[in-house]
């Protein structure tokens, strides 16, 4: 306190930070990239673990061999979407009521601002179908979701086959302890949107929908499937929605304990699993992986349709297939497997995901920055503007401090001159008032 209340000591503090406020903001800068540069290294990192108990083994045996059957149906659907020139509403309603689930439908509209970049509309109009398994063995107070886009042209349409596919195999299990809603959604996020606001009655987008007649419980946990393919090489996990927003880090976890046990190949940010953390190429590879993850947070937008369910506290992730040059290849059935063991552990959950963490960095899916690691480096880079703003700000104060201390010698100095003056002139009145006498 004494250095702020003492003026001659924050005289010498404001003196002290202008001068040094440019060599400051570079030590600040290079400190804040070399820290967070620093975080690709092992040493900085910790190796992920599962906190939920509940979701802590992966010991349970998928069944899930119907592959083939779901790429049969994935070609049915190509076929009805192409004939339809969009999304096939009647046959799949039709699909999901053969399967056993209570099917139920919603159509939305939404003004855009702009022209839509493919048929240049303003309006975009669609129809989301979903269908919803009661659970055999619970109240029906919890939901899970499984999502996959109708998306144009010949994409995704392996996603919704294998979506049926899943709903066909969990209508004959009775283990399920939670709501499995099936959602089919028509202009991705549009649609996705339009669907939340209606399943929690919100509207904070202006958006045109029709109320839900169907509902399940709260939801707990989604996962959104993008499937362009009969065979992927890789499974690439997308954790970044809206606003920067990311998932539970066990919801991760929990896909990379499944890829490792099924033996998928799994990515994050499109970049393999590497082991060699010691070599400049694993660093760079670890420091690029973190930098892509940080980038798309900034974005500030939703990378696939989980990223609205977070802004409602559904933890939620999209896992997309990837189909490259790589000779090793995934078969719908393995992914089918991977996805009900997800789900099974999902399904024993007894609370939300809130054990582990909410604010991370992963240079890989092994290892993750948790933010107490990650904060000093954004710490050191907002110190410069910080500096900067105190900078200007002291300078406005010596201006002042300035104009005051001018203004008040201009004072003493028109005072100092009236008063010669003053004292000028009664010496001349009596110097000739002196002369008048004498005369």
């Amino acid at each position: 306190m004494g250095l702020l209340s003492d003026p001659n000591r924050r005289r010498a503090l404001t003196n002290l930070l202008t001068r040094l406020n440019t060599p400051l903001c570079v030590v600040c800068y290079l400190a804040g990239v070399a820290w967070f540069m620093g975080l690709a290294f092992e040493p900085f990192t910790l190796r992920t673990y599962m906190s939920e108990n509940a979701m802590g083994s992966t010991m349970v045996e998928e069944k899930f061999g119907t592959g083939e059957r779901a790429l049969a149906t994935a070609r049915e659907f190509a076929a009805h979407k192409k004939k339809a020139d969009g999304m096939p509403v009647d046959w799949l309603v039709k699909a999901m009521q053969s399967r056993g689930l209570e099917v139920f439908t919603q159509s939305f509209s939404r003004t855009l601002p702009f022209p839509d970049e493919n048929k240049e509309r303003y309006m975009v109009r669609g129809t989301n179908v979903y269908g919803i398994l009661r659970a055999p063995r619970a109240p029906r107070t919890e939901a899970l979701v499984l999502s996959a886009p109708c998306s144009p042209g010949n994409s995704n349409n392996q996603a919704v086959g294998l979506l049926l596919g899943l709903a066909q195999y969990f209508r004959g299990q009775i283990y399920w302890a939670k709501d499995i809603i099936f959602l089919v959604n028509e202009h991705d996020l549009i649609g996705m949107q339009a669907w939340l606001e209606g399943y929690h009655h919100t509207n904070t987008t202006g958006m045109s929908w029709t109320p839900l007649h169907g509902r399940a419980g709260s939801i707990q946990a989604a996962m959104s499937l993008e499937l362009s393919s009969d065979v992927v090489t890789s499974l690439d996990l997308v954790l970044e929605g809206l606003n920067g927003q990311l998932p539970n880090l066990d919801l991760a976890n929990l896909f990379y304990a499944f890829c490792q046990k099924i033996g998928v190949l799994c990515t994050i940010q499109g970049k393999l699993q590497r082991n060699d953390w010691d070599s400049s190429s694993g660093y760079n590879h670890a420091v690029q992986t973190m930098l892509l993850m940080v980038l798309k947070q900034a974005s500030g937008r939703p990378w696939g349709d989980h990223g609205l369910f977070l802004r409602y506290h559904i933890e939620a992730v999209s896992v997309r297939g990837i189909n490259s040059f790589r000779q090793y290849k995934t078969d719908v059935t393995t992914v089918g497997k991977l996805l009900e063991g997800m789900f099974r552990k999902l399904n024993n959950l007894l609370e939300r995901l809130h054990q582990s963490y909410f604010f991370y960095l992963l240079p890989s899916l092994s290892r993750f920055v948790s933010i107490g690691y990650y904060m000093p480096a954004f710490g050191l880079l907002t110190l410069i503007l910080l500096l900067r703003v105190s900078s200007k700000f002291f300078l406005v104060l010596q201006l002042n401090s300035w104009e005051h201390s001018g203004l008040r010698r201009l004072e003493c100095v028109c005072v100092c001159a009236a008063g010669q003056s003053a004292d000028g002139g009664r010496a001349r009145k009596a110097q000739e008032e002196g002369e008048v006498d004498s005369g």
